[in-house]
């Protein structure tokens, strides 16, 4: 779980916190969640997906025609890390 909040901090950070030590926990909310998607193996492309909703539906964080402002190729590159993270424990019990 701490390797997927530090995905989270280091690579996603859609509202650019990283930086801030007082925020190291911003993002937690969502670790319980990305967990199970990677112990049920989901791919990448679900992972992406799961990380969009949370920008758009629970953060907000989109521009007049509802598109996230997180460039696609930043959320896509945290989603690869995680992925790579699950596949240490993907199926494990």
């Amino acid at each position: 779980r701490r390797h997927i909040r530090r995905v989270l901090m280091a690579e996603w950070d859609p509202i650019g916190v990283s930086n801030t030590p007082e925020a190291a926990d911003e993002y937690d909310l969502y670790i319980g969640n990305v967990y199970e998607l990677l112990e049920r193996g989901v791919s990448e492309d679900e992972i992406s997906a799961y990380l969009r909703r949370i920008e758009v539906d629970r953060m907000g964080m989109i521009d007049a025609s509802r598109k996230p402002l997180l460039a696609e190729a930043r959320r896509s590159a945290a989603a690869s890390s995680l992925k790579d993270l699950g596949s240490d424990f993907a199926g494990a019990s």
